[in-house]
């Protein structure tokens, strides 16, 4: 077998061979050439020591932000796994103060080493460790951090930054923020957050929750956060997109306890540049819980869309109702068709909403709907209802009332210091009356009523009175404390007012309040052939009520008996009342009145007894010095020309001593007491006989003239009882025979000249004489 002959030098290689060599080299040579690499960038990493510029990073930050940073530990570089920067515990202070704006127990950042390669700075994670911040607002409106935030420069502008930053995930774990705010009055902070963002870079969705527990002082809040959905983050296209979005909220917020919130929404879409623009798509919420006074709250609202590009909105048909379970449920229902327009300028053509109370028919139950197209004004927060109708039932007494009324209504939200403003015109009828309303709200929280109305019969808008085989209800509180929490300043015209079946006309007056005193002023009106005149002052933190009144010409019966519904008095009657009272209840009210009365009629009676009748039997009562009692009698009444009497009360009790009333047969004094709270009296008549009656019992009297016979009233003011004391006036009546006939005599036997005098000495000769 021959042998192969060998190459001979200079003849050429196979390309294969010569190929695999290469290849060969070349992967040799770029595996050293990695390793050298890789094993020279771990020496740098390794020898790398970052706490050489803790110092100049501090003093940094000192002179450009005016802040002191601290950085009390050693700041760790590891190079696996992964590579990661720990600064461990670290404060930052507030502009030029000592006081802490930020600090955390350690602040981690995963970075990425073959991005710092390509000069690109990417942090896979950021991790804060129990981080502590302070967000503080003052009252001029300034944050403690708008120092920290870019400035508001182009970009042409802008230095270029020598790596590019990109951050991937953030996770924040047991953080702690504290929030103090000024000029909106919220105090308090939010504890135990737990933050987890991903999808922050590369435009790919991330999940993300966050969760944590509010409590605050101002306003009362304790509740347990908790969000969650998938976050998509694009930073070149100035994008962010939350979708799948799950936000949970339970506690007590001012108003409602006990509460229980979720809010579920397919996608939120913000695009920053070049312009804004919002997109949201079916958001739904819903909200139960329980009012303050234990009712049942249930509140659901649905939003299918909502758009906002450059200076255009549009919004999608909105829904939302309430549910309030009271004594008479409450449902309030508020439909909204499509709206679109300009930002100031957003134009729904209907918004409706309609309120439901109790059972139709039933006291107190309500039913109307508000309707308008609106008109806002997003940029100034402006609202224009331009023509409103609104009608409905309600059944405020014994029987329904209808309403309707139509108008518009404007709002205007702040606009520097100057304070919202609202204004309102309604007319239309109410309860069959032809009524014109208006009004409006301006700051510092001060409404402004204006009220014209034909009629108005407040007998209908009274609750049903109460079956009497009822127990005896508490007395209810007036409560007045809405007048605290707003101004008022409201006039009235009132053609006829109807109470109690009283009927006054040309009623007319104000209502103001400026939170610490409500005033009712210059109330007037006509009636019952006179005219009447009022003011009532209260201290609404005192609850301490003045009234001054005056009245002329009035008929008085049908007024006390609508008042009391008892029929006493008859005549024309003008008084005046300076009252003062205290109290929350009607009863405590009464308990406390005091001040002066003064009562004057003329031409009248005194219903139940007759004071002639019960003298008639005068010689034989007299003789025998025997009292006479006597009940209230319907259709005896003791008449009278004039009656005038001055009233001081004190805690409840009228007391009078200076009783005056004249008829042709008597003439009456008197004194004694009145207990208003207990309904009761004590009072001692003093009628003296100044006249004689023709006829049967006329000489019986004829004995009397000039004889003073007490006549005690005690009892209840429904039933009071009567004594004629004829034990008393035995002495006055002998007293007075015999004074009539001495002067009888002397005129008799002496000249008028001689006479005179000595007929007016005749009564000292019997002073002291009888009892």
């Amino acid at each position: 077998m021959a042998e192969a002959a060998a190459p001979q030098p200079g003849a050429p290689v196979p390309r294969k061979r010569w190929a695999a060599r290469l290849l060969k080299g070349a992967v040799a040579a770029l595996l050293a050439a990695v390793i050298l690499l890789v094993g020279g960038l771990s020496i740098l990493l390794l020898t790398f020591d970052p706490n050489q510029y803790k110092a100049t990073l501090i003093q940094v930050v000192k002179e450009r932000e005016h802040r002191t940073l601290a950085l009390p530990g050693t700041i760790e570089l590891k190079l696996f796994p992964p590579l990661t920067l720990r600064t461990g515990p670290f404060s930052l202070s507030e502009r030029d103060s000592p006081a802490v704006f930020a600090r955390a127990d350690d602040l981690r950042l995963h970075l990425d080493l073959l991005a710092l390669l390509r000069r690109k700075l990417v942090v896979d994670r950021v991790v804060m460790i129990k981080p502590q911040i302070h967000v503080a607002r003052d009252a001029q409106g300034r944050f403690n951090f708008a120092d920290l935030l870019p400035d508001s420069k182009t970009e042409a502008d802008a230095s270029p930054s020598p790596l590019d930053l990109s951050v991937h995930r953030l996770q924040v774990e047991q953080g702690v923020i504290t929030y103090d705010d000024d000029k909106a009055q919220i105090h308090g902070q939010i504890d135990a957050l737990d933050l987890g963002l991903a999808g922050l870079e590369g435009g790919r969705a991330g999940p993300f929750h966050l969760g944590g527990t509010a409590r605050f002082v101002q306003p009362a809040v304790a509740t347990r956060v908790a969000l969650r959905g998938k976050l998509q983050a694009d930073p070149d296209q100035h994008r962010l997109t939350l979708s799948d979005l799950a936000l949970s909220v339970q506690g007590d917020i001012p108003g409602l306890k006990a509460m229980q919130a979720q809010l579920e929404a397919a996608s939120l879409g913000v695009v920053t540049r070049p312009a804004l623009a919002l997109t949201a798509q079916q958001w739904r919420v819903k909200t139960t819980g329980r009012t303050d006074s234990g009712e049942s709250l249930s509140v659901q609202a649905d939003l299918p869309s909502l758009a906002v590009k450059d200076d255009t909105v549009q919004i999608g048909p909105f829904n939302a109702q309430a549910d309030l379970g009271a004594a008479q449920p409450l449902h309030v229902q508020l439909t909204t068709q499509q709206g679109s327009g300009p930002w100031r300028a957003l134009r729904i053509p209907l918004a409706q909403c309609d309120v439901q109370r109790g059972t139709s028919g039933q006291s107190g139950a309500l039913r109307f709907t508000l309707a308008s197209p609106v008109q806002l004004d997003l940029a100034q927060r402006s609202l224009d209802l331009a023509a409103i109708k609104l009608s409905g039932q309600m059944t405020p007494g014994a029987k329904p009332q209808t309403l309707a009324l139509q108008g518009q209504a404007q709002y205007h939200g702040a606009a520097g210091a100057a304070g919202a403003t609202g204004q309102f015109q309604l007319q239309g009828q109410l309860a069959g009356s032809a009524m014109k309303l208006s009004g409006g709200w301006a700051q510092p929280a001060t409404l402004r009523l204006d009220l014209n109305a034909d009629r108005i019969n407040l007998d209908d808008w009274m609750p049903p009175p109460t079956a009497q085989s009822r127990p005896a209800a508490p007395p209810s509180t007036l409560d007045l404390s809405a007048f605290q929490a707003f101004g008022l300043n409201a006039q009235f015209r009132i053609g006829s007012l109807l109470l109690k079946g009283m009927e006054w006309s040309a009623v007319q007056g104000q209502l103001n309040s400026d939170r610490k005193t409500l005033a009712l002023q210059s109330v007037t009106a006509q009636g019952f052939g006179g005219s009447l005149h009022a003011d009532l002052r209260v201290d609404l933190a005192q609850q301490h009520y003045t009234l001054q009144q005056s009245a002329r010409d009035v008929s008085v019966q049908p007024v006390l008996q609508a008042l009391s519904g008892k029929d006493f008095l008859l005549g024309k009657a003008s008084w005046t009342l300076n009252l003062t009272a205290q109290g929350k209840t009607l009863p405590a009210l009464l308990a406390s009145v005091s001040g002066k009365a003064r009562l004057d009629v003329r031409n009248g009676a005194v219903k139940g007894f007759n004071l002639a009748q019960m003298l008639r039997n005068a010689r034989m009562l007299l003789a025998a010095r025997k009292d006479g009692q006597f009940a209230a009698t319907p259709g005896q009444q003791t008449d009278f020309t004039s009656m005038g009497a001055t009233f001081v009360l004190q805690n409840g009790v009228a007391k009078n001593s200076d009783l005056s009333v004249q008829s042709p047969l008597l003439r009456v004094g008197g004194e004694g007491w009145f207990d208003l709270p207990r309904q009761q009296m004590d009072y001692l008549l003093l009628p003296s006989v100044v006249g004689s009656l023709q006829g049967q019992g006329g000489a019986e009297l004829a004995a009397l003239r000039g004889v003073t016979v007490p006549v005690r009233v005690q009892g209840r003011f429904a039933q009071p009882g009567y004594t004629v004391l004829w034990s008393q006036a035995g002495g006055n009546a002998l007293r007075q025979a015999l004074k009539n006939t001495l002067q009888n005599e002397l005129q008799k036997q002496l000249a008028p000249t001689q006479a005179e005098p000595l007929q007016k000495a005749v009564p000292g000769l019997f002073k002291g004489l009888f009892p």
